[in-house]
């Protein structure tokens, strides 16, 4: 895999871009939460092409940088400790860790209760937590996904299944042959408002399968700010706890 280095206009800061070649026709550039900086581009197009394309957009590039840097708050931490905190449908919810006989995990207000054997057990407490959080995850999404679903119906489409799975880079995915909407395991991080946009746009596609301009001019009717949702969703939410 390719790397090019350049450095960003403000903070002089260099940063390295991985450069992955795909048979494509255009070129994709993405930053994500992680920091991590991906631009694809077609096999044949020249290193030195994707250099220019990529210092031309460095004000761009280090404004995501910048952008992911101010949301900690939603990617909270590597453990999960009393204290630690983890977003709920944008919501800062504190973990308590209890020692106790019977395992369980459930919410109480803005509180995240983890009764477990071993409190200095990560692993377990991490399983014992994500078992929960694809519970809550799975319970929500069917509601959205159901709120909007009368919108496709009408055109003939039933609800759809609902599948919950982490996503390094999408929030959502559609299988129209399968009739399954995949959502991101930790989407429930979002306000309502920002998860019904990946709701809808994945329902969207049962009905245009591309994101052609049918797609959107549908998209826009039924949600005119959704440009907006994405922003927020893209900058302010992290993957990952």
């Amino acid at each position: 895999m390719e790397t090019i280095s350049i450095t960003l206009p403000t903070s002089k800061k260099r940063v390295d871009v991985r450069l992955d070649r795909k048979p494509m026709k255009t070129c994709r550039l993405k930053v994500y939460p992680s920091q991590e900086i991906v631009l694809s581009v077609p096999e044949r197009v020249p290193t030195t092409w994707a250099e220019d394309f990529l210092i031309d957009k460095g004000i761009w590039i280090e404004s995501k940088l910048n952008g992911f840097q101010k949301t900690v708050g939603y990617g909270a931490t590597e453990e999960i400790r009393d204290g630690f905190s983890i977003k709920l449908l944008g919501e800062d919810m504190i973990f308590v860790v209890t020692e106790c006989d019977k395992e369980k995990v459930y919410s109480e207000g803005k509180i995240i209760h983890i009764c477990c054997r071993d409190a200095s057990n990560q692993e377990k407490i991490q399983h014992q937590f994500e078992t929960w959080w694809r519970k809550q995850s799975k319970k929500i999404l069917q509601e959205r996904t159901e709120h909007w679903c009368p919108i496709i119906e009408k055109y003939g489409i039933p609800i759809p299944a609902v599948a919950i799975r982490k996503m390094k880079t999408l929030w959502g995915s559609c299988s129209v042959n399968r009739q399954v909407v995949t959502f991101n395991f930790y989407l429930i991080k979002a306000r309502v408002p920002y998860i019904d946009y990946v709701v809808l746009h994945e329902l969207t596609h049962f009905l245009y399968p591309n994101h052609s301009k049918q797609f959107y001019m549908f998209l826009s009717n039924y949600m005119p700010d959704w440009k907006e949702r994405k922003q927020v969703l893209d900058q302010d939410v992290v993957h990952g706890l």
